[in-house]
């Protein structure tokens, strides 16, 4: 993300003074403007062929960005929160991903519980 606000920065000072409109967006024209839902898929479907990569759709990676973070055992609870959903019944969805954070939360409990009992 800082690579992006670099970039937007430098386009802001090359933009003609008084075009620039400064929205505060992630995506936006090189005068700042919101870019239509058309123009961003282009671009996006350039850069995957650029990348010479499967073709997938922009809402793919939605899916990608929730299993990734699932797999890195972020709390559900806070992938709810980070994806907007209203309530905990989407993460449904990725139950393909939970059985392994199942299983590697257990094994934690059990590290913890028996370092406990070998404590004492």
């Amino acid at each position: 993300m800082r690579e992006v606000e670099k970039r937007y920065k430098a386009e802001k000072l090359k933009a003609d003074p008084g075009m620039y409109e400064d929205n505060g967006l992630v995506i936006c024209t090189i005068v700042g403007t919101p870019v239509t839902p058309r123009n961003l898929m282009r671009s996006f479907y350039r850069l995957i062929e650029k990348a010479q990569v499967k073709k997938i759709k922009i809402h793919d990676l939605r899916h990608s960005h929730a299993t990734m973070l699932l797999k890195a055992n972020v709390n559900p609870k806070v992938v709810v929160e980070r994806m907007g959903w209203s309530d905990m019944k989407m993460i449904d969805r990725y139950a393909h991903v939970l059985p392994n954070i199942q299983k590697e939360t257990a094994e934690t409990f059990g590290k913890v519980f028996f370092e406990n009992k070998e404590a004492k």
